[in-house]
């Protein structure tokens, strides 16, 4: 299997207000009132330590929930200012290692986190963490596990006060994928009601940071610019330019979804009879009608127009036995690997083939299932795909988010190997050195080195360990050797 690092890992966003990379709260507002927008990466969703890299050059700052978190974003050079110790439930040991590291800017939101943080980091600048507005929805909702109640904020911000705690600020997150963008804008209303009493009692109030929730991969209901639209109407509502509030914001899926891209070998391959009278797998008609209807063109030319499935079912609406097929590979990688975003954030992932085909071929009801022994370890339930052969590469795009961080390795399943490629024109960028000559330049980090290619304008090699991999996705095939899997 091979993650393969390119496309956006960026800071492209597009909200009104600047994009500034640099410490956050007091250290990094810009007191003549132009306050921008402090990026913030979660290292939750993606803790890839080139990718980190990268951020890290450019200035971006960290959302850490752990000592393993904070010690690998320090060990990169970020100063202490530029990390939020962002989970609410810390413990104390964590706790005495932001003390000692000079982390000391985190949240907290009930009264037992406000007597640990007295008892072992009193000196900490606190962000008081609130749930997110009840009237929305999202696919991951975090409001059960953090956040106290707007309604109850008043009375933590004055416990705050009476322990001589330094609050600083409110913090939110909406929930992963949230289903409506006015999330944003109710939360941040609620935020301002907080804040606003925070002030009231004293507390000098500086930072409001708005969390995660942006998509990576925009959709029909929902795009980064339909966000960052209602995020500005809120924020010049509720917190002007002129009010001097630092904004953080965490768009990790946006900075890195599309950045990687996974490639699967298939190690076997079964074929079953789809019938409801028959031993083995059972699909229902109704999932056949999916099944046909989410054909996919896999050539570059016309052809078959694909397997019609409805001659073979019967007055009974059963199918009969040996007219229709369900073709199952096995992958090697599944939710316990980088697809686990497909088990735990219901990620609907769709494999290419490597090669285009000569013409469009006839397609098939399909599954992928990865290489464990658990049952669970299904990617794709229902799909349709050409017929393929042990041996075949299929890749897979927009694989950046909640998938090399969430494997684990189960069942002695090796985690995909990582390949990083870039550009010559994002090489350049990036460097600022736009006239080098072939190979005069790398990066390296411990075990890997890019470099690129005079002859090749658009392809780069990767040296591992002094073995060399051309990267350009059709050479995958003749790349197993480099491959683990």
């Amino acid at each position: 299997m091979v993650l393969s690092v390119a496309g956006r890992v960026g800071l492209g966003l597009s909200l009104d207000r600047s994009i500034r990379c640099g410490p956050c709260g007091a250290e990094g507002l810009n007191h003549d009132g132009d306050n921008s927008v402090c990026l913030s990466m979660a290292m939750k969703c993606n803790s890839d330590p080139v990718v980190c890299k990268f951020l890290a050059d450019a200035g971006v700052g960290f959302d850490c929930a752990s000592k393993v978190e904070m010690q690998q974003i320090l060990q990169l050079g970020v100063h202490p200012s530029r990390i939020v110790y962002a989970n609410p439930c810390k413990a104390s040991t964590h706790l005495q290692f932001a003390l000692n590291n000079t982390v000391d800017l985190m949240t907290f939101d009930d009264l037992y986190e406000l007597v640990k943080i007295q008892n072992h980091y009193p000196n900490a600048r606190l962000l008081l963490r609130i749930q997110s507005s009840k009237e929305h929805k999202a696919k991951h909702d975090f409001n059960k596990k953090f956040g106290c109640d707007p309604d109850d904020a008043p009375g933590l911000l004055r416990t705050a006060m009476e322990m001589s705690l330094d609050v600083v600020g409110i913090s939110f997150h909406v929930g992963s994928l949230p289903e409506e963008v006015s999330s944003f804008a109710s939360t941040i209303k609620e935020a301002n009601d907080v804040f606003t009493y925070g002030e009231m009692l004293g507390f000098d109030m500086q930072i409001l940071d708005i969390g995660g929730g942006f998509p990576g991969i925009d959709s029909e209901n929902m795009t980064f610019e339909m966000v960052a639209e209602t995020v500005n109407e809120a924020l010049e509502r509720h917190f002007p330019v002129a009010r001097g509030t630092e904004i953080i914001a965490e768009p990790g899926r946006y900075l890195v979804t599309s950045a990687f891209t996974l490639a699967v070998n298939v190690i076997a391959k079964r074929v079953q009879h789809v019938t409801t009278k028959c031993s083995g797998y059972t699909l229902a008609p109704s999932s056949l009608t999916l099944l046909v209807s989410r054909d996919k063109d896999y050539s570059e030319g016309d052809s078959d127009e694909g397997t019609d499935l409805d001659d073979s079912i019967d007055e009974e609406g059963d199918i009969d036995k040996g007219q229709r097929k369900i073709y199952m590979y096995y992958v090697n990688d599944g939710i316990y690997g980088a697809f686990n975003n497909v088990f735990t954030d219901h990620a609907i992932v769709f494999p290419e083939l490597v090669s285009k085909l000569p013409c469009k071929p006839k397609t098939f009801p399909s599954m992928i299932w990865g290489p464990t022994c658990d049952g669970l370890d299904c990617v794709i339930h229902e799909c349709q795909l050409p017929e393929l052969d042990v041996g075949q590469w299929l890749y897979f795009h927009n694989m950046g988010a909640y998938t090399v961080s969430l494997s684990c390795g189960f069942n002695g399943i090796e985690r995909p190997r990582l390949f990083y490629v870039c550009s010559d024109t994002c090489w350049n960028h990036v460097h600022a050195a736009p006239n080098q000559s072939a190979c005069s330049s790398s990066s390296s980090t411990d075990d890997w080195e890019v470099c690129t290619h005079k002859n090749a304008p658009k392809q780069v090699t990767l040296k591992n360990k002094g073995k060399s991999l051309t990267t350009q996705i059709q050479h995958f095939s003749s790349a197993q050797s480099f491959v683990k899997g």
